[in-house]
């Protein structure tokens, strides 16, 4: 294993390095080299690490390819999911506002991400033309998926055809963007394809994964049975296809569909931007549908993996300044259990049932389909590309070992199980593709608003506290009101000892607050909790948390 990422790669070589997805469900990020250039593919986040609970989003260690980036020519998003996107606004600055190249709805989504003033390098890519990005000619190619434009990406190089599929499924009745294009699939195949990298997240399901027509013939079924109570829907933010369905059941049973989580609002303005959902009735915003009747109403909410911080987890402990939660009230949880979350969304189940709420999940109505081929799409797949290898990615490793064991018994010549920092070398000749190295990979983390290598002491701490810090702060004055000596700061779960610039900063922050407060003439019973007021606005603005703080003056 190279440690300090020092790897023996020839120029001409044609490697495939996946620095996240490759092992695990989530935080999809794939690089590509060629005469000597780089490109990568996604850059997204997970929710999921048991050694940091109290993080906010989980992100792949990039410094492989920032050690390189001034070789690296271009990222392509193959779609707007959070697990392929996510970690770009925290990660992009550090790449040096790299090219992105996308297509016109997850451009959408990306810029919403970011403040308006950022200089964001978006290239919009359309399916008639091939495009080239240094060495590597490129052509994207439209799929079916939960979300608009879904997109698999040819590569072509002198050394090897790679068809790289991102997230699909096939759906005859999509609801949403159109089918799958056999025909091109198979155009594809007589170029000759020698490497297939596949998604392997459904691969434990024998039969076709269903389409959205079955879901929104369910949710009908659901609809015109529950005549009275709030119906609310939990779903992932981007899954367009389910709002679609949702919009379009409950304005046929009389309802209004109200969004509650900033992620779903940032969705659905950019499904609108792209002429999505234009033809349904407008998703009101909280405020404006605060007063509509319980019978009239369905509420749309952030938070079908239990995470605390988003719509539903408020709703159910009654922390939501309009609405309600009540025991004539339906809860649908329209998506799937991501692995590693099912603590939380059990957690938050049991809320419901305290409540005598009533919750239906896909165990008991096909209230959700999988957007992720099962073992007779992937079948048909391969029948379209006949690939000479097959590489299993998007899924641990359970999922890549079943799907690359599938694969040889389907007809594949050759698979090879790869993880998240080996590098594979692709060739052309036979039984010469291999892994010829592999690069330690990790996790960062965003623990506020600061991205954090999850190595640091400060987890250990975080985990232990469990919630946003702790912050206890020493303040010696002498009878002048001078303060003697620098602020004492004891924030183990915030301040790295490693970052002495980020230490030294913060010192000086609350040395001056201090005296400020001090100087301006408070009754010297409320001056210690003036500071601690301050201490925590400043945490709040620079960090992005609101940690317990304690604070204590001491006159000498």
């Amino acid at each position: 294993m190279s440690n300090n990422f020092q790897v023996n790669i020839k120029k001409e070589d044609l490697i495939f390095l996946p620095l996240g997805g490759a092992g695990e469900i989530g935080m999809n990020c794939n690089l590509y080299h060629f005469l000597d250039q780089w490109l990568m593919i996604d850059l997204g986040v997970t929710f999921n690490d048991e050694r940091v609970e109290s993080a906010d989003l989980i992100m792949p260690d990039i410094n492989f390819i920032l050690e390189r980036k001034s070789k690296l020519k271009g990222l392509i998003c193959t779609h707007a999911h959070e697990d392929h996107i996510g970690a770009i606004p925290y990660l992009y600055d550090k790449l040096g506002n790299v090219p992105i190249y996308t297509t016109p709805f997850t451009a959408s989504v990306l810029r919403r991400k970011f403040r308006d003033n950022f200089n964001l390098d978006i290239k919009i890519l359309n399916y008639k033309e091939r495009f080239d990005i240094g060495p590597f000619n490129l052509e994207i190619v439209k799929l079916t998926h939960s979300i608009p434009e879904p997109n698999a990406i040819v590569i072509r190089t002198n050394n090897a055809n790679i068809f790289h599929t991102g997230d699909w499924k096939l759906d005859e009745n999509p609801l949403v963007g159109e089918a799958i294009n056999e025909k091109k699939l198979k155009d594809i195949q007589k170029e000759g394809i020698h490497t297939m990298i596949c998604d392997s997240t459904n691969i434990f399901n024998n039969e076709q994964s269903g389409s959205e027509l079955d879901v929104r013939n369910c949710f009908k079924k659901i609809f015109k049975k529950k005549k009275t109570g709030k119906i609310i829907v939990t779903c992932f933010a981007s899954n367009i296809a389910r709002l679609e369905t949702i919009g379009k059941i409950a304005n046929e049973f009389d309802r209004t569909c109200v969004l509650l989580g900033r992620s779903l609002k940032r969705i659905y303005e950019s499904a609108l931007e792209n002429n999505y959902l234009c033809n349904l009735p407008k998703f009101l915003d909280e405020k404006e549908g605060r007063n509509i009747p319980d019978e009239n109403i369905v509420l749309v909410c952030t938070g079908s993996q239990g995470e605390k911080r988003a719509a539903l987890y408020k709703l159910v402990t009654d922390n939501n300044n309009n609405f309600l939660l009540n025991t004539n009230d339906l809860v649908i949880f329209s998506s799937r259990e991501i692995p590693g979350n099912e603590k939380k969304i059990i957690s938050i189940k049991d809320l419901l049932l305290k409540k005598n709420c009533r919750y239906i999940d896909e165990a008991l109505e096909k209230v959700h389909v999988s957007g992720h081929p099962s073992k007779s799409e992937l079948k048909k797949m391969y029948e379209w590309i006949k690939p000479d290898i097959l590489v299993p990615v998007h899924g641990e490793f359970q999922h890549l070992k079943e799907h690359s064991e599938f694969a040889i018994k389907s007809g594949i010549g050759s698979s090879i199980l790869i993880e998240n920092g080996d590098l594979l070398k692709i060739k052309k000749e036979k039984n010469k593709t291999k892994i010829i190295d592999k690069i330690r990979t990790d996790r960062q983390v965003l623990i506020g608003n600061r991205v954090l290598p999850i190595g640091k002491k400060i987890f250990s701490n975080l985990r232990s506290i469990n919630s946003e810090g702790y912050v206890s702060v020493v303040l010696i004055f002498n009878s002048k009101d001078v303060l003697v000596v620098n602020p004492i700061i004891s924030a183990p779960s915030i301040i790295c000892e490693e970052d002495k610039t980020d230490n030294d900063n913060i010192v000086k922050a609350i040395k001056k607050l201090s005296i400020e407060i001090i100087n301006s003439g408070f009754d010297e019973s409320v001056v210690n909790e003036e500071i601690r007021k301050k201490i925590k606005q400043f945490f709040k603005k620079n960090f992005g948390i609101k940690p317990i703080t304690e604070v204590k003056l001491v006159r000498i």
